[in-house]
Formats: structure tokens, C-alpha cells, sequence
């Protein structure tokens, strides 16, 4: 993928995951600075993940559906595991 003004290209998961995120933190009423802190992350880094342009780390992910009261695979997935 190609670099758009010096940010690193975007994968298909991460644009997912930041678009899932962003949408249960909204879903939610958490603000970015409130779930950034709760997860170890700055709110600029929080506003990268959501655009699809930074990685969560693992740890990261499993903190944020904590904070957020969901099942880990509401931002891994669109469809529910069974």
C-alpha cells in the first residue's frame, strides 16, 4: 500500500478495527482521552487506531473491550462467535 502524506498505509484490519472501535466507544459515551488513558495509550495514538493508521497490541485490544463491557470479538469481527 502507498504512504499518504508521511502516514504509513493502511491494512484492511486495522481500517476495521478502528472503525469497530470507534463506533462501540461512541455506541458508549467514552470519550477518546477517558478510553486512551484506560488502555495505556495517548489520544492522538487512540485517533490513529480508530483511522486505521496505528496497531493496537494485543493487550491493548483486550484493555479496550474491557473498559467498553465487550466480547473480544466485537471489535475483531463483524460477525458474533457462537
Amino acid at each position: 500500500m502507498v504512504s499518504i502524506h508521511g502516514l504509513p498505509a493502511s491494512e484492511p484490519e486495522q481500517v476495521a478495527l478502528g472503525a469497530r472501535l470507534r463506533r462501540w466507544r461512541t455506541e458508549r459515551a467514552t470519550d477518546v482521552d477517558t478510553l486512551a488513558e484506560a488502555i495505556g495509550m495517548t489520544p492522538a495514538g487512540l485517533r490513529l487506531v480508530e483511522a486505521g493508521r496505528a496497531r493496537m497490541t494485543s493487550a491493548q485490544v483486550s484493555a479496550a473491550t474491557r473498559v467498553l463491557g465487550l466480547p473480544i470479538w466485537a471489535l475483531t469481527s463483524d460477525t458474533a462467535a457462537h
